[in-house]
């Protein structure tokens, strides 16, 4: 399969570079990979932190929207933040290209949460972000303070996104056990109705990963990088998973700036899917999931 056969791919996980991301740390440390690893070579809009690049990438990879993932962590480690209004500007400002997923203070949830329903009703508002593992202080998926967000996520039918690996973790001053989500199973579990897509797939705990989400039909599992990387580890977890039992809740994403958009959908093509869900990966089941149509 090429890229001009492909349908029209949903990127679950996209940071373009705007002021918002590269005036600080956050673009910077997404491109940690391309910075430390020469096996990712990263875009050249990325180095270049050049959004009409960005946007010729996007088209000529077939790339429809891009989600920004909300990032409001206070000072978690080398992470940096975005402010949800940032979001909120990008997405209004390029409505063709970007879909926005509003993040969680988790040092202040009361506020964040003040701000979300102020925000909610943005056109290509999507969903609420957290990541539990790697904030200023790291707590599990279904930590009691946690409550409030899922339950004002099913209160405005949104999706989270809870964004768990090992080097998040670690990028966030914390060891990686915090990237493990089987306290994920508790949270699908209290909140049947809730749609929960976890970002980074708690990567390298891939295995336990792919029983969770097959134990509990609200999660949705994103890899991104982590099964769009030739000769990454843990891949053929994911794929396994979703060639035999989630086809309907398998997303695509390429961590952009992480990874060059056309490698990551070259790697993507061929880690081994099978062909007849490749379409459901890579726009179906997330636009489905979002409400978002061409």
């Amino acid at each position: 399969m090429t890229t001009m056969m492909m349908p029209p791919i949903l990127d679950m996980r996209l940071r373009p570079p705007i002021p918002a991301w590269t005036q600080g740390s956050a673009f910077r440390t997404a491109m940690h990979y391309p910075r430390h690893c020469f096996r990712f070579m990263g875009a050249r809009s990325a180095w270049l932190e050049s959004l009409d690049l960005l946007f010729e990438e996007m088209e000529s990879a077939n790339i429809r929207y891009g989600v920004l993932m909300g990032r409001a962590s206070a000072g978690a480690g080398n992470l940096g933040s975005v402010k949800n209004k940032d979001i909120v500007d990008a997405i209004n400002d390029y409505p063709d290209h970007f879909l926005g997923f509003l993040g969680v203070d988790l040092e202040n949830i009361p506020s964040s949460l003040s701000e979300i329903r102020e925000y909610a009703s943005t056109a290509n508002i999507k969903g609420i972000s957290i990541e539990p593992g790697s904030g200023q202080k790291p707590r599990w998926s279904d930590d009691e303070s946690l409550h409030p967000v899922y339950e004002l996520a099913l209160e405005l039918g949104l999706p989270v996104s809870i964004s768990l690996s090992g080097l998040l973790s670690v990028l966030g001053g914390h060891d990686i056990t915090w990237s493990s989500p089987v306290s994920i199973q508790h949270v699908a579990q209290r909140y049947p109705e809730l749609k929960i897509i976890v970002s980074h797939a708690a990567w390298p705990y891939d295995r336990e990963m792919i029983v969770v989400a097959l134990a509990c039909p609200n999660i949705y599992v994103s890899p991104d990088l982590y099964a769009a990387t030739k000769d990454i580890i843990c891949a053929d977890t994911y794929v396994k998973g979703a060639n035999m039992f989630l086809e309907d809740r398998t997303l695509f994403g390429s961590a952009y700036p992480v990874k060059d958009i056309h490698e990551a959908v070259s790697d993507f093509l061929q880690m081994g899917w099978r062909e007849d869900i490749v379409h459901k990966i890579l726009w179906k089941n997330a636009a489905k999931l979002l409400q978002v149509e061409l």
